[in-house]
């Protein structure tokens, strides 16, 4: 999935959020290296992300969030 880097700094899902004004736009390709291959993305377990769609930086993960466990291995 691809994903759009808000201009307050939010990364959310671009299946989920509609594109605004200003967005940066990464694509399929990129945001699979940077999540499955090398974890510096991480999200929600799949029942959460589908409600929240939204992706933090390792290690910059908001309190309460729990990271989905493929992120941790």
């Amino acid at each position: 999935m691809a994903l759009r880097i808000r201009k307050d700094g939010r990364i959310l899902c671009a299946a989920i959020h509609l594109e605004e004004p200003k967005d940066t736009y990464i694509d399929d390709t990129l945001h699979y290296e940077m999540s499955a291959e090398h974890k510096v993305l991480v999200t929600e377990e799949h029942e959460q992300h589908q409600h929240r769609g939204e992706w933090w930086w390792a290690g910059n993960v908001p309190p309460g969030i729990i990271v989905a466990g493929f992120y941790l291995k």
